[in-house]
């Protein structure tokens, strides 16, 4: 059941081909600690999101442009700061789809 202090937001993230929406959404995937597998955004290049993940390793995600690679960094921003809860993640081809539940204020 749905609690009513909570919206559903869908965000969508075009990348330079399946295997980097792929990769994007396994480091938004919920842990089994209910935690998320990267911990922050360490540079955007052009079009490249370089993340480090929990362990300590560092990754990066190809975008189709560089509006996407800003995107995700407004998104996890957002995500962040609201304290929302990633609840869906999947790809179809090269794009990429986050769904989150967050507080309502």
């Amino acid at each position: 059941m749905t609690n009513i202090f909570e919206s559903k937001l869908k965000f969508k993230f075009i990348c330079q081909d399946s295997y980097e929406a792929e990769k994007l959404i396994s480091i938004f995937a919920l842990q089994k600690d209910n935690t998320l597998f990267v911990s922050n955004i360490v540079r955007i290049i052009d079009n490249e999101v370089v993340v480090k993940l929990k362990d300590g390793s560092h990754h990066s995600i190809m975008f189709k442009d560089k509006i996407n690679s800003y995107k995700l960094e407004q998104f996890f921003n957002e995500l962040i700061s609201r304290k929302g809860q990633v609840t869906d993640t999947k790809y179809v081809g090269e794009v990429a789809f986050v769904s989150i539940t967050e507080p309502v204020d």
